[in-house]
């Protein structure tokens, strides 16, 4: 009985070794390809294709499988949202028992995913049945937290020769190549290390990136920190921050760093390589995404010669059939826009700075700038305080605010510009107030005048089939009203201008106070009319009519005294004033045709725009003479 319950037991070893050799010899000759195929379509809601899949039984098991397919959803740009060409991958036997699972040796040879959205804005990554897809997710704080307590463990992973592509709604592609990427971590206590290299837009990168354990990775929501040091050529990016969801990128909050000493890195990898100067750029501040905002707040820093002291970026997506939004809040010490319109200009033949004023008809992104600067410089002129705001509406860009000053003078103008195709027109209100007449004139290339005082001028300005701010300029018409109410006058020239027989006994000495002065300006594209210009002092009134031509600099003015406002020994014969700025010509305005028509014509008042009748009315010069 014992010898037959021995050989009884025996022979069950034997079969159990027998079944066990055979089954480990079957697993690992069996090609599970079409069993798993089948069941990750089932779990996925997708179509999966593998090619191969074989099971090596062990203390750690060995996964290797060939031709990965995982098809896209309805609409993709392509048929398939993954591919891999090789996955080689050891599980630890009791993980798979009581998980996390845990896996070392992962090698990822040729894998390719595609992350988009459709132009309904159908995301192709959540694997969920196709109609449920089509459905609004309902907004619920529970369902849009990730769920990463199951994350396994990696000891070590490479990823080679691969890519992964984002493609918005709208069909822009942003794809980041990866020749070689590592994770590496003792265990899932201790810190994961990531090495990349690749690139995006065909520009190589590299990164090396510190990230807190697998075990509190498995804890998002709550912030799971990581930092990050990112060269390409010549750039370096640093960051060191939290996020709550790291596999989206989203919940990121940090602070980045990031300089460059040509930027040619920043050009290649938006699309733009070789096609701008050196710009030297360095920048720090705070940025932050989530969901379908991108933040960067408290900027700093230098572009080339301009000085950034804090700014702020906001960008929104835009939703379906909706514009992204832009809004930039920044505060500028020195702004050289001759620098950087250059640096980002692609045809700067001119070299003249210019700025472009195009509205497009559908925005995309829609701006929203509000600028301060110290100071600033364009072409030859430099300003200072600088505050600008402006906003872009389809087809409209609505300039609320500008305000600067200039040579000591305060500006402020506010307009439109409305888009025509790729031309614009423009409409602007344009205040000056403080400027200095001397200042002015010598600014203007004009012969010194023997006027002192302070200028108010008001502006109303239009241009048609335009597209930049030069074009704008010399194609304007405008209406102008020039006003001062404290200023002096040399007393020799309006007892010259009255022709005072007292000068032929004496010089005449001093200043004598000015009442007003009121011009009234009408140009169309640099040529233009003064019309009147009246100049009201104690010691007589000068009336006066000027026609001006800004391309060719050159005026023709005719002045004289009003016979009521004058002395008794003044003959007021009228003076003529003809010729370029910085050298004209003195004559009398009767000796010829042309100084007699500006004589009749110098104490009309032209008519204004309402916009600028209350401001020509205050002044007193306003009311015509005798």
């Amino acid at each position: 009985m014992l010898r037959w319950f021995l050989g009884s037991l025996l022979a069950l070893f034997v079969l159990l070794c027998t079944a066990i050799t055979g089954g480990w010899f079957w697993i690992q000759h069996k090609d599970f390809a079409a069993l798993a195929s089948a069941k990750l379509s089932k779990s996925l809601h997708r179509n999966v294709h593998i090619g191969h899949l074989h099971i090596h039984p062990g203390k750690w098991i060995t996964v290797d499988g060939e031709d990965l397919h995982i098809a896209n959803i309805p609409g993709g740009s392509r048929p398939d949202i993954i591919t891999a060409g090789t996955i080689h991958v050891k599980l630890r036997l009791m993980s798979l028992l009581h998980g996390p699972i845990e896996t070392r040796d992962v090698i990822v040879d040729h894998f390719s995913g595609l992350f988009e959205r459709t132009s309904e804005r159908i995301p192709n990554w959540r694997f969920v049945p196709f109609e449920d897809l089509k459905r609004p997710r309902p907004v619920k704080a529970s369902e849009e937290k990730p769920d990463l307590h199951d994350f396994p463990g990696l000891r070590n992973l490479t990823l080679k020769n691969s890519d992964v592509t984002y493609r918005s709604a709208k069909g822009a592609s942003y794809q980041v190549t990866m020749t070689q990427v590592t994770f590496q971590s003792k265990d899932d206590a201790s810190p994961v290390k990531m090495s990349f290299q690749g690139g995006y837009n065909n520009t190589g990168i590299t990164l090396d990136a510190s990230m807190q354990s697998f075990d509190a990775l498995r804890r998002v929501p709550d912030p799971y920190k990581a930092t990050a040091h990112i060269t390409s050529g010549d750039l370096t990016l640093d960051f060191n921050g939290t996020l709550t969801d790291p596999l989206n990128f989203d919940g990121v909050k940090g602070d980045v760093a990031l300089s460059t000493p040509t930027s040619a890195p920043v050009f290649a990898l938006a699309g733009l390589s070789g096609t701008h100067p050196a710009l030297p750029l360095s920048l720090k501040g705070t940025f932050s995404h989530a969901g379908d905002n991108w933040h960067f707040t408290h900027a700093s820093g230098a572009l080339k010669d301009s000085q950034i002291n804090d700014g702020t970026f906001d960008l929104e997506e835009g939703g379906s059939g909706t514009p992204d939004i832009i809004n930039t809040d920044l505060t500028f010490g020195h702004a050289d826009l001759n620098s950087l319109t250059k640096a980002f200009s692609s045809d700067n033949s001119s070299g003249q700075t210019d700025l472009p004023l195009v509205a497009p008809a559908k925005p995309d992104p829609v701006l929203h700038v509000k600028l301060t600067a110290e100071d600033v410089l364009y072409n030859a002129l430099t300003f200072s305080k600088l505050k600008f705001n402006a906003s872009q509406t389809p087809g409209k860009i609505n300039v609320s605010t500008l305000t600067l000053g200039y040579l000591g003078a305060n500006l402020q103008a506010n307009g439109q510009i409305e888009g025509d195709g790729n031309r614009s027109r423009i409409n602007a209100s344009i205040a000056l107030s403080h400027g200095d007449i001397d200042r002015l004139r010598r600014t203007a290339g004009l012969a010194p005048i023997p006027v002192k005082g302070s200028l108010s001028i008001r502006i109303i300005a239009k241009a048609a089939n335009v597209s930049t701010l030069n074009e704008a300029t010399r194609k304007a018409d405008l209406v102008a009203a020039v006003s001062m109410e404290k200023g002096e006058i040399a007393r020799e020239i309006v007892e010259t201008a009255s022709m005072d027989l007292r000068l032929l006994v004496r010089h005449a000495k001093g200043t004598t106070p000015i009442t007003c002065m009121l011009g009234v300006l009408d140009m169309h594209q640099g040529i233009g009319t003064v019309a009147p210009l009246r100049i009201r002092t104690d010691a007589g009134i000068i009336a006066a009519k000027a026609d001006v031509d800004l391309n060719r600099r050159w005026l023709d003015l005719v002045f004289a005294s009003r016979p009521f406002s004058t002395s008794f020994f003044a003959l007021d014969i009228p003076v003529r004033v003809s010729g370029r700025f910085d050298n004209p010509d003195l004559s009398l305005a009767r000796w010829s045709k042309r100084g007699r028509g500006l004589l009749a014509d110098s104490n009309e008042l032209t008519i204004l725009p309402p916009a600028l009748r209350s401001f020509a009315a205050s002044n007193p010069c306003a009311r015509p003479t005798k």
